[in-house]
């Protein structure tokens, strides 16, 4: 029997169980097809209500915080209002300070001392608890408006903190998830009133559930009955069960769409079902006429393979001879490919010896210029102290004049290269470190003058060290050195000015991306600036002693190859990142250690000295000390306003601001110094401790007013601040 026979008895076989099933399809499609649109329904109503309940949550924590503030609580709206506007931008909504019966705060309109207007008759916002509360008409807005309304917990209650929406939040949450093109779905609070609604939202926002729905909702029902909507539509509605806050999602089927839909999806099944028969049945004729062809179009792929040919894969349309003569296609790639493969991994394994040696001939060159730049750095140091203490012998005995100017400039140039020549030292490693734990907040906050002298003026420097930073195990005259070498570059870099920012955390192991702070094996340190950047190029070569893009005389380019080597001599790393127009970051990875720094105060000691929360003042005009200063502490459990000069301070004292102790520096741009600010203070607010800070003044401060000499320590500041706390009260 031909093959073509065959095919057409088993199509007519296959096709009379085909045809006892189409009535059975028909019927199996209309259910399916209402299932699937009522599972849909349940899914989108359901996922609607979770939906709408987070939302509201969203809204009750925003409240929650605010009206926990601290600003809240001592009464500078003009703060809360900045807190406010901050928590509830790009929310869609806006915060509210309220009592019985105004408004005190509305961060919908500009802040304005003073502010009040009266709450709408019938919508008291100030309940004895949280709650959620609609009106249709805000009295700033003029539009319908819902709000979450928390109350302190702080008694007696003097506000109460509202976070308030538009019911158009609902609403767009509702037109993302329309069930289907005929279906109406609406959210309604616990009040039954509709809140949002995928058909004409405008006419029956704030309108009540009437009717059977109504009833069910009084009742508990959920899921699915007949119902009749607003729109007096005849309907199968499902109603959600209420979510946390008493809302419900609603989702309507009219049921003679529902119907329509139904009987559509049989037709089409049905008529599938017969298209489907009658494609076999000529699909069966087809296959049978071209069989031939394939297997003529395998004969020749097997003859190409023989003659050492790729035969081309064969589109007969029959899968089986198809796939055979991809088989066949595939073997004569695979033997055209071996040779290739074995010449590319030959090539590739001569690239690879070349590259191997290039990098071991660039170590070895280091390694060969580090001992040299050691050595010559050695004997040059010998020769270096024979001039340095010449100049120290002669200078004394040198009249004024030029000779004598001659000996200093000769001696300031012998410091110069006394510098250089630890650097050579670092980069050769020919200098022991002498590493101790070094706390890296009090580390900034006693070089901050010197790194913010060798920033320059036009340079704005910024320090964030992340709480529960551990010290590094460090040399710290090194770490003093690589840090300045950085801060150079950066300086040199931004010709224009620019800001350089310092940040430090701790992390698990070498990885730049993994935080790690509770288990830490490491510090990074970043030094990053807002410079040009650099080329790839440039950033290739960075870290290469004597490489330098500095003109003539500017630069040795040895900084950066200081800082590696005092990095890795450290059992740490460093790194570069940079791209043209978007500055760079030096990270210096350097270990953590659990020793505490030789100038830390112990901790029984400190528990010893334990004050309660402290209200301080503090009064820095320098970037850097107050963004490593007041964060420290924050971290000891004060609470912190920062001024830039004295009479900022003076002014906030003016206005009624409490504080238990001022903490200042002496010397600040303004019209007074530090000293009077403490005179000031003595004179007007005489039960108000103050403490001063100052690397050098020839005034004299009051008997009574503590001194900080710069640099100093934190733990120092601290319990300075809780001394001068204490013998006032």
């Amino acid at each position: 029997m031909k093959i073509r026979s065959r095919l057409l008895w088993l199509v007519f076989v296959a096709w009379l169980p085909s045809a006892l099933a189409i009535g059975v399809v028909a019927r199996s499609a209309y259910v399916e097809q209402r299932d699937a649109v009522l599972a849909e329904v349940r899914k989108v109503a359901d996922n609607l209500a979770g939906t709408i309940e987070r939302e509201i949550d969203k809204r009750f924590v925003m409240a929650r915080t605010l009206s926990s503030s601290s600003s809240l609580q001592t009464g500078n709206l003009q703060r809360f209002y900045v807190e406010a506007e901050r928590a509830t931008q790009g929310t869609g909504s806006w915060a509210l300070l309220l009592t019985r019966t105004h408004q005190l705060l509305n961060t919908a309109l500009p802040y304005k001392p003073g502010f009040s207007i009266p709450m709408a008759e019938g919508d008291p916002w100030l309940p004895a608890g949280e709650d959620i509360y609609f009106s249709m008409k805000g009295p700033v807005i003029k539009r319908p408006v819902l709000g979450v309304v928390a109350i302190p917990k702080s008694q007696p209650v003097r506000y109460g903190v509202a976070v308030a929406f538009e019911p158009k939040v609902f609403q767009t949450i509702v037109n993302e998830r329309t069930a289907t093109h005929y279906a109406v779905v609406a959210v309604m609070d616990k009040d039954l009133r509709v809140m949002a609604r995928s058909r004409n939202p405008d006419k029956w926002i704030g309108r009540h559930a009437t009717g059977p729905l109504k009833a069910r909702a009084l009742a508990g029902r959920a899921g699915f009955e007949p119902s009749v909507t607003l729109d007096n539509v005849p309907s199968l509605t499902y109603l959600s069960a209420p979510n946390r806050h008493g809302w419900y999602a609603v989702v309507a089927l009219p049921l003679a769409n529902l119907e329509q839909q139904a009987r559509k999806a049989a037709i089409d099944a049905v008529g599938l079902a017969g298209i489907l028969l009658m494609l076999s049945l000529m699909f069966a004729l087809y296959v049978a006429r071209s069989i031939g062809r394939p297997i003529l179009a395998l004969k020749a792929a097997a003859d190409d393979l023989v003659h050492e040919l790729v035969p081309s894969p064969p589109r007969t349309g029959l899968f089986e001879a198809d796939e055979v003569g991809k088989a066949l296609h595939d073997a004569g790639v695979r033997a055209r490919q071996s040779a290739e493969i074995l010449e590319a991994r030959v090539s590739e394994a001569v690239a690879r010896t070349a590259e191997v040696q290039v990098r071991l001939a660039e170590a070895q060159k280091r390694e060969a210029l580090g001992r040299l730049a050691g050595g010559v750095a050695h004997d040059f140091n010998n020769l270096l102290q024979t001039i340095s203490a010449a100049h120290h012998l002669l200078l004394p005995t040198t009249p004024e004049g030029p000779p004598r100017r001659m000996l200093e400039a000769a001696s300031r140039a012998t410091g110069k290269a006394t510098s250089l020549v630890k650097q050579m030292l670092a980069f050769g490693r020919a200098q022991a470190l002498e590493p101790v734990p070094v706390d890296v907040n009090d580390f900034l906050l006693k070089v901050s003058e010197l790194t913010s002298k060798a920033a320059g003026a036009n340079v704005a420097l910024h320090a964030d060290v992340k709480p529960g930073t551990p010290a590094v195990f460090v040399d710290p005259t090194q770490f003093e050195l690589a840090l300045l070498n950085v801060i150079f570059n950066a300086r040199d870099a931004m010709k224009d000015g620019g800001r350089i920012d310092i940040r430090a955390a701790a992390v698990a192991t070498d990885d730049p991306g993994q935080q790690a702070p509770t288990a830490a094996a490491f510090v990074r340190l970043e030094v990053t600036d807002d410079g040009p950047g650099m080329s790839a190029q440039t950033l290739q070569k960075a870290f290469d002693p004597y490489f330098t893009t500095k003109p003539v005389g500017s630069g040795s380019g040895l900084g950066l190859a200081q800082v590696q080597s005092f990095a890795r001599q450290s059992g740490g790393e460093a790194r570069i990142t940079s791209e043209p127009g978007r500055g760079t970051t030096v990270s210096l990875l350097l270990p953590a250690t659990t020793q505490a720094p030789p100038a830390a105060l112990d901790a029984s000691i400190r528990s010893a000295m334990g004050h309660g929360p402290l209200r301080v003042l503090m009064v820095e005009d320098d970037p850097l000390v107050a963004s490593v200063v007041v964060p420290a502490i924050r971290g000891a459990g004060h609470s912190v306003q920062h001024c830039t000069n004295a009479d900022e301070a003076k002014s906030v004292l003016q206005h009624g601001g409490k504080f238990d102790v001022v903490f200042s520096d002496v010397v600040m741009p303004g019209n007074m110094t530090g000293l009077d600010l403490a005179r000031w203070c003595h004179a007007h607010q005489p039960g108000l401790p103050v403490v001063l800070a100052s690397g050098y003044t020839a005034q004299a401060p009051e008997p009574d007013v503590k001194m900080l000499r710069k640099p100093y320590h934190v733990d120092e500041l601290l319990e300075a601040l809780v001394h001068a706390a204490d013998d006032v009260t």
